[in-house]
């Protein structure tokens, strides 16, 4: 799925697209997208969009009213902004939905394949969506502080792969960031919270604001005023990266597979040399 440094550099470089212009109407062409009934598409045609912003790994655009179209891409969303075509022409087979403006140019959310997993909410006020008040604190907003990401630790005993992508303890992080997370701080992703001596809490915490600042910065100077599309597989060490040598150790970067993801980690920096065993494999070559 889409995580904070992408969603953070789209929503950037898409307000120098979109902001302060009118909206024509709102085409919903994907019926499982759209998750609530009020207020209507219709009933957005004139508002004026302020700035796109990012909570957690939602997409927000804001009317001047206050009002929201709020994004949900999960895995194959794409944000795409189109210039008014020259002649009509038949709706794309991936397009989800639209968003038309005065002037002709259009937002457009695109879905490649057969799964159409993306959601979209309109709502008067954003701050009042369920899924955004579950919604735990935003590394990159100031709100991680090292006291908040003990308590959140200590909540419950879990694998601390599991802890990171959870976004009802931290908002933003995914299967890429939390590899690289727990790379950065030298710690096993299948350790559980509770284990964590404050040492290693606290190298933790500091790996985690240090990997989302600098993956942030990475996207934002490659991307270069584009609408990033995908997540950047060149910007990490570990995720994605089986088979690589590490650069601290030069262990060979080992992966586990489970069902819906996967996960990264070097064996000589993360868990004493030791291969975690990959289930999913290990059931195949029986």
């Amino acid at each position: 799925m889409r995580e904070l440094p992408l969603l953070e550099v789209l929503a950037e470089n898409l307000a120098a697209r979109v902001s302060g212009r009118r909206i024509e109407s709102i085409l919903i062409r994907q019926p499982a997208l759209l998750q609530t009934s009020a207020p209507t598409p219709e009933s957005f045609a004139g508002e004026f969009l302020s700035l796109p912003g990012r909570v957690g790994k939602y997409l927000v655009l804001e009317t001047e009213s206050r009002r929201a179209i709020v994004i949900h891409l999960m895995r194959a969303g794409r944000i795409l902004v189109v210039a008014a075509p020259e002649r009509a022409a038949a709706l794309p087979r991936q397009l989800s939905a639209r968003v038309a403006f005065d002037d002709g140019t259009r937002l457009e959310l695109v879905e490649h394949g057969k799964e159409k997993r993306a959601r979209l909410w309109l709502v008067e006020d954003s701050s009042d969506l369920a899924e955004l008040q579950r919604l735990g604190p935003d590394p990159s907003r100031g709100e991680l502080s090292h006291e908040r990401f003990r308590a959140a630790l200590d909540g419950a005993s879990r694998r601390l792969k599991t802890f990171l992508t959870d976004q009802r303890a931290i908002a933003g992080i995914g299967n890429g960031l939390s590899d690289e997370i727990l790379y950065e701080a030298r710690l096993s992703p299948m350790r559980l919270t509770g284990s964590l001596t404050e040492a290693e809490a606290r190298a933790m915490h500091a790996a985690l604001l240090a990997v989302v600042t600098t993956q942030t910065e990475k996207l934002r100077q490659s991307a270069q005023g584009e609408l990033p599309q995908k997540e950047p597989r060149e910007h990490y060490i570990v995720h994605d990266h089986a088979g690589a040598k590490c650069p601290r150790c030069a262990a060979t970067i080992a992966r586990v597979s489970f069902t819906d993801h996967e996960l990264f980690y070097c064996p000589g920096c993360q868990t004493g040399g030791k291969l975690m065993q990959d289930r999913r494999l290990s059931k195949l070559l029986k």
